[in-house]
């Protein structure tokens, strides 16, 4: 799924000009346009099923071959099927996704916040209050006073029930957010054949009976037969566990399982017959549904071990309250020789839970999905598309960019610019502009020759795969005389250099050769060439099987044995021919320029068969090499200065030669004095023979020239073994494994399918920014969750301490062990800590120069900053010491003091108090204290809310709000509603209105704040300089504090993110590459590369791993987590689960991943 579509990489197309077209390979003897287009739909699912699971090919047989499966099916193989029978075929064969894991529904979020354990037990408690309440009297009463007595209950059970509906309208609202998300992941569009035309349709509309296109990096979308193809081989390794790649054709193996990619191939088709749950892949999705378990990831890991250390001590704090307020009662009871209060018992255990509500941080996993969720928004506006939450986090950790050079630090828009052909160098121009004229052969060059300019034209022309189409309607980019050019962009830079100077121009060229009488042998990167075989009439070699070679331009040549001089006659290949060519290719590689070789030969007679495989490079004919240009992107080097300026180390890996690599880095700004520059055999070579020099060398590596995939792997792997935290670009399948190994991989939205896969971030534009950009948003990510975990610490400290102080002191002065603030208020306090708090500091956009100015924060920095503690502490301490007056000195301060009882109720001149109006009255009275002590809390919190926006020094706690869109509208709901709770809702909230002194007294202590904020800023603080260590050295770390903490080695778990896991790999595939590349040097082939390293485990072990895992997770459940319930955990599980997709190719993204043809096992 995703990427560019499979129909763009075979030949020419639709309206094309030909290209490198392929073999039509015979289907069958049955098949052809005369099978008949009604449909019998006879054969089972199941059958289908099992037959291409086995490929067993007598069952096929049975059947009738593939055109008696196409014959029942009433598939047309020529022209496809009938828009008319789709309702059939979907009621018979099903669609092509599966249902999804989790329907997004309000009832869904509400059952999973009424799981909450603390808040179903408050919900008990409150009924429990208003049931007792209303039956039994107050002490010292005979009746019960209905009025008032089902206060307490209601209000906690609607306060509770308030709390809930809230959580559930927001985590329903994020659900929303990540399904549309995976709506645009899910959409890939696939060439398919209806009513005799070729029309494209979205993957999800796939069709049993379809005749669909693929060709090489594409993920196949479903099961099917192979119909047609040129040199395709397929990589099974995640089906089958075998290694080898698989050659496909109609005879011996036709069968095609979806989730497997294809290697190579050209101009393909297959019949689908199998498609969605119905699937080999969509099978074995839903048996990974039923057994997976989604892993947080490291920052969701972090804050939740933290929520349960502040949640245990939360819980501590609430059951020695309640056991003190027990032992108080009791004591006093005693005393006073009277009967314990048991009715009190109750007040004492709602205190104590709603004590547990608000210290249990269930704010800080919504914090991470509201803050990530809005970045993964925010993102695709700046051309990232991401498909991992982990990767928005890990990005503001990210050291090193490992970025290709084409499209993402260059423009890709090639010319050539000039040629040396026959040992002269052609004059130079500029060939992308459309109104160039043609040039004439004096114009190219006055001493060369027309044959030798033919020559050299026919083997661009005819070893090509770039071609014209018409240019569509609305079309906005570049066109050349009514058409656009598409397929490679080195390809397409030659071409336009063939139609200035030659009048057959490309399209003639190739229209010499019928499509039949061409086999193509696409780019392989080890031999750094292409080739095309062409049965054709040449005029200077006669009728013949002619071979046509293209590459690397100091590659190429060492295959070649003659030149060709400007005559267009051939000689002998000397070592001077040589040391000639090779300086020309340095000279214009030093100048930015990347170099091809051009060659041919004769391969063999007309009749001469095509070879399956790549034919060899050798005895080729020397014909001259293009200097194509590549122009730095204007906007890169600023990026790069920023990304140098952040402590992150931009790396360029690239195929071209070192001198163009050297040059294109300086021109980036990347490849700086004392930076290194080495080609990919040397670097190979280094690693094999001198490992200690090479980890030394490698940190000062700038420019990796000759860049195979697989050197890209043990780049990437190295620098991870370093400690480094590495994103890389890739956009080829043999990219896939950096891609998979890295910390973050970015590919390019023209990329495979199997590199998207790979990835965690599309690049929606290609372009180098996009990647600094995605650098700011995981730094921005990280920030605004430690911004709010600042502020919801404060608030834990203040409330506990306050809490604890206040109940006890209310019950050693005679009183009923009130805490300050009713269990009302902490509710409302714990809405305010949550959901209010994280929108309001999780949603700011990044500060893009602040940001990229300071060095990233590495993945094993401590949550909690020393300037994080600096604000905890201090701002606890202001407010510890304005409530601890208030609570035990409010009544007797000039500003809150209150009237002395009258003698006589109010209305009454020479009436009496009863003990019931005389203890109302007293109530009264308390709740205005106790509701300015509220009051100056709330506000307290809202004006530390501005200081909580800023985490580092800054003096200003106004900056910015245009970055924070929620912040200001939040702050002005907050401090609406809290002057609506105490002058309106008083019965509810347990409140007493405030008259405009005690207003003006609150919120000037709450103000506070702000001054006090600067004062703390003003103290000097350092932050101890952080090393990154190497992830060895961290695993080992880890392991020594375990040990410490007497835990078992079985019982961590590490995770899908986690370093032991990380290691692990990089260990595995430094061990891999080490034993393949020593091999290929003792046995003199320094060229040799072989294949990328797997980066997964056998199906059945990591299904082992994957249950052990599970297990692990279950047995270290703690305290906490019983107590807060699956809410909190059901949390960080939307945010694991977000990108899980319903249709069937992403999910097939996550549990088929395939890399390279020396893949085995399955990744789950």
């Amino acid at each position: 799924r995703g990427g560019k579509p499979a129909w763009g990489l075979g030949g020419g197309g639709e309206g094309g000009e030909g290209g490198a077209a392929g073999r039509r390979v015979p289907v069958d003897p049955m098949a052809g346009p005369s099978v008949r287009i009604d449909a019998e739909m006879s054969i089972t699912t199941e059958r289908f099923f099992v037959m291409t699971q086995d490929k067993n090919l007598t069952s096929l047989a049975e059947l009738g071959g593939i055109a008696g499966v196409a014959k029942d099916l009433g598939a047309d193989l020529e022209r496809g099927i009938s828009s008319e029978s789709m309702a059939a075929r979907e009621e018979k064969y099903g669609v092509n996704y599966l249902p999804p894991e989790e329907d997004v529904t309000y009832l869904r979020y509400l059952k999973e916040a009424l799981s909450d354990h603390m808040m179903l037990l408050l919900l008990f408690l409150g009924c429990v209050a208003l049931i007792i309440n209303l039956t039994v009297p107050e002490s010292g009463n005979d009746s019960v006073h209905y009025s008032t007595a089902w206060i307490d209950g209601t209000f906690i059970i609607v306060a509770v029930t308030i709390v809930i509906l809230v959580t559930t309208i927001n985590d329903y609202l994020k659900g929303l957010k990540f399904a549309a998300l995976n709506a645009m992941d899910d959409k890939a569009p696939f060439k398919v054949l209806r009513d005799g035309k070729r029309v494209e349709v979205d993957v999800a509309e796939l069709m049993v009976g379809d005749v669909c296109e693929f060709g090489e990096g594409s993920f196949l979308p479903a099961d099917g037969l192979f119909l047609q193809g040129q040199g395709v081989a397929m990589d099974e390794s995640a089906a089958t566990g075998e290694n080898d790649e698989k050659k496909k054709d109609a005879i011996h193996d036709p069968f095609l399982l979806s989730g497997t990619n294809v290697l190579q191939g050209h101009d393909a088709k297959m019949l689908i017959i199998g498609v969605g749950e119905h699937s080999f892949s969509g099978k074995i999705e839903l048996q990974a549904r039923e057994n997976g378990k989604k892993t947080a990831t490291p920052l969701q890991e972090k804050l939740d071990d933290l929520a349960d250390k502040v949640g245990m001590l939360g819980i501590a704090v609430a059951a020695l309250l309640f056991v003190t307020l027990i032992i108080i009662a009791a004591v006093v009871s005693e005393q006073n020789d009277e009967d314990f209060p048991w009715k009190k018992i109750l007040d004492y255990l709602i205190i104590g839970v709603s004590i547990v509500v608000v210290a249990v941080p269930e704010g800080l996993p919504l914090s991470v999905v509201i803050a990530l969720a809005y970045s993964m928004n925010a993102m695709i506006k700046d051309n990232n598309r991401v498909r991992s939450l982990a990767a928005c986090e890990t990005m503001g950790a990210a050291t090193s960019i490992c970025s290709d050079k084409t499209g993402t630090l260059t423009t890709n828009e090639m010319t050539q610019i000039c040629a040396h052909i026959g040992g002269l160098d052609t004059a130079e121009y500029n060939h992308n502009d459309p109104k160039c004229a043609r040039l004439q052969l004096a114009e190219v060059h006055k001493d060369l020759s027309a044959k030798a300019l033919s020559l050299y034209v026919d083997s661009i022309a005819l070893n090509s795969d770039a071609y014209t189409i018409p240019t569509p309607p609305g079309h906005q980019g570049r066109e050349y005389n009514g058409r656009i050019w598409l397929g490679n962009k080195t390809e397409q830079g030659l071409l336009r250099w063939v139609e200035r100077v030659d009048a057959r121009g490309s399209a003639g060229i190739r229209e010499s050769v019928p499509k039949a009488d061409k086999m193509a042998y696409p780019f392989q990167s080890k031999k750094k060439s292409m080739t095309t075989l062409c049965r054709m009439d040449h005029p200077y070699f006669g009728k013949c099987t002619m071979q046509f070679t293209k590459g690397a331009a100091e590659v190429v040549v060492q295959y070649c044995t003659e030149i060709m001089d400007a005559e267009g006659n051939y000689h002998p290949l000397t070592e001077e021919n040589k040391k000639q060519i090779l300086a020309g290719i340095t000279k214009w590689g030093s100048a930015g320029l990347r170099c091809l070789s051009m060659t041919c030969k004769k391969y063999g007679d007309y009749t001469a068969p095509f070879p399956e495989d790549d034919p060899p490079s050798q005895g080729l004919i020397f014909l001259g090499f293009s200097g194509i240009e590549d122009p730095v992107r204007t906007e890169v080097p600023d990026a790069v200065a920023q990304c140098q300026s952040a402590g992150v180390t931009v790396r360029m890996c690239t195929g071209d030669n070192i001198n163009t690599a050297k040059s294109i880095g300086k021109k980036c700004g990347l490849y700086q004095e004392k930076g290194l520059a080495m080609e990919g055999p040397a670097f190979r070579r280094l690693f094999c023979e001198n490992e200690d020099e090479f980890m030394r060398l490698l940190p000062r590596l700038q420019v990796l020239a000759r860049c195979s995939p697989l050197d890209k792997q043990l780049l990437v792997g190295n620098l991870m073994l370093l400690g480094e935290v590495v994103a890389v670009t890739g956009d080829g399948t043999n990219d896939a494994p950096a891609l998979k190994l890295a910390d973050v991989g970015f590919a390019m939205k023209d990329g495979t399918q199997v590199a998207q896969k790979a990835s965690k971030i599309i690049l929606l534009d290609n372009n180098f920014v996009s990647v600094v950009k995605a650098v700011k948003w995981g730094r921005n990510v990280n920030d605004n969750i430690r911004k709010f975990l600042q502020f919801q610490f404060t608030v834990n400290v203040v409330l506990l301490v306050i809490t604890f102080v206040g109940a006890v002191r209310d019950a050693v002065s005679g009183g009923d062990g009130k805490p300050p603030l009713a269990a009302i208020h902490l509710l409302w306090a714990n809405l305010i800590m949550d959901t209010m708090a994280a929108l309001a500091l999780s949603t700011e956009n990044p500060d893009a120069e602040k940001l990229l100015s300071r060095p990233p924060t590495y993945r094993d920095c401590p949550l909690i900053s020393h300037r994080m503690k600096r604000f905890i502490i201090g701002g606890s301490l202001l407010q510890l010491i304005i409530m601890l007056v208030l609570i035990f000195d409010g009544k007797d301060l000039p500003v809150f003091e209150i009237d002395p009882m009258p003698a006589h109720p109010p209305g009454s001149d020479n009436g009496n108090w009863t003990p019931m109006a005389y203890k109302d009255e007293e109530e009264k009275r308390e709740t205005t204290l106790r509701t300015t002590i509220f009051n100056t809390f709330i506000f307290m919190q809202i004006f530390n809310w501005f200081w909580a926006r800023k985490l580092y020094d800054e003096k200003n706690p106004f900056e910015g709000f245009g970055r924070s869109p929620f912040f200001l509208p939040i702050v002005g709901f907050t401090a609406g509603f809290q002057a609506f709770m105490v002058e309106v809702a008083q019965s509810f909230m347990e409140t007493e209105s405030q008259d405009g002194g005690r207003w003006a007294i609150a919120l000037t202590l709450a103000f506070l704040m702000l001054p006090w904020g600067l004062v703390l800023r003003l103290i000097p603080i350092d932050e101890p300089p952080h090393v990154q260590k190497r992830l060895d050295h961290q695993i080992e770390e880890e392991k020594r504090k375990r040990e410490a903490a007497d835990e078992s080695e079985d019982e961590e778990d590490d995770g899908e993110f986690g370093g032991k896991v990380k290691l692990k790999l990089v260990m595995e595939v430094r061990a891999a590459q080490k034993a393949l590349f020593s091999e290929a040097f003792k046995a003199q082939k320094p060229q040799a590369e072989p294949g990328p390293i797997p980066i997964r485990a056998p199906a059945e072990v990591q299904a082992t791993r994957l249950h052990q895992a599970v297990e692990r997770v279950q047995s270290k459940q703690r305290v906490i987590r019983a107590l807060r319930g699956v809410r909190g955990d059901s949390m960080r599980r939307k945010a694991s689960s977000g990108f899980s997709s319903g249709v069937l190719s992403a999910s097939r993204g996550q549990q088929m991943q395939t890399f390279g043809p020396g893949a085995t096992g399955t990744a789950i």
